[in-house]
């Protein structure tokens, strides 16, 4: 698997789906507002997991989109928010996800971490991509 940001995504990982078709999109390629983005391809479909851009009490969450061609993508919305994970207060970001026996890993990290403030980086785990996600104890 590789991984890539926005600008690199389409000559990064189509190729590895057979999409490398001669076509345009604007950057980014979904809607709102996004950063950090993981590329991956799971069962012949691109999936973007990124994090959502926002004041960080607001950042209490993570969406993730999906594509079969490259172009037009599904929102899965709130894959993991911070209801699933005991310790995540605020500031979820930079989310990671592989596959691996029949099961999906999401590593991220959460909190903006200062004196007195616990945070770090969580995994979580679904049976499918786009989830959802629970806290691995």
């Amino acid at each position: 698997m590789k991984t890539c940001g926005w600008a690199l995504l389409l000559n990064c990982l189509l190729p590895l789906v057979g999409l490398a078709q001669q076509t345009t999109t604007h950057n980014p390629i979904v809607s709102g507002w996004y950063a950090d983005p993981e590329a991956a391809v799971f069962n012949h479909r691109l999936w973007i997991f990124p994090t959502y851009s926002a004041r960080y009490e607001e950042q209490v969450f993570l969406d993730a989109f999906s594509s079969s061609n490259g172009v037009q993508f599904e929102k899965h919305a709130r894959i993991l928010d911070t209801n699933a994970v005991r310790w995540a207060k605020k500031a979820m970001w930079a989310p990671s996800v592989f596959h691996h026996r029949n099961q999906y890993y999401l590593f991220f990290s959460a909190n903006d971490v200062h004196a007195g403030e616990i945070g770090g980086i969580g995994v979580a785990i679904a049976a499918q991509p786009e989830g959802p996600y629970t806290d691995l104890p």
